[in-house]
């Protein structure tokens, strides 16, 4: 029998070396902006993020997985900074502008 503990691992911030951690710092802030969708199956609570569908995790709590989402939110993010690619806007933000235009 097998005595060693099978734990989560936390986000693995540091071995991202490719993203330069300013980008992830503005991911993170446009990303807590973001919506994501949340289920529970198995026991285990998983989510992605609605603007970027893409972003996926998961988590023993609700908490977790939102933690865990919002940080693959923002390596979603932070890539389209590097990348010089189009970064979507919050829907919070698209609606807010289409209640000022109409």
């Amino acid at each position: 029998m097998d005595t060693t503990t099978s734990r989560r691992k936390k986000p693995a911030e540091a071995s991202i070396p490719s993203l330069p951690q300013s980008a992830i710092n503005r991911g993170k802030v446009i990303a807590a902006r973001y919506q994501i969708k949340l289920w529970r199956q198995d026991g285990e609570w998983y989510g992605e993020g609605i603007e970027e569908p893409g972003a996926m995790g998961d988590g023993r709590t609700i908490a977790q997985c939102v933690r865990n989402v919002r940080y693959a939110l923002a390596l979603a993010v932070a890539s389209h900074i590097v990348y010089h690619e189009p970064i979507t806007t919050p829907l919070v933000d698209q609606e807010r502008r289409r209640r000022k235009a109409g």
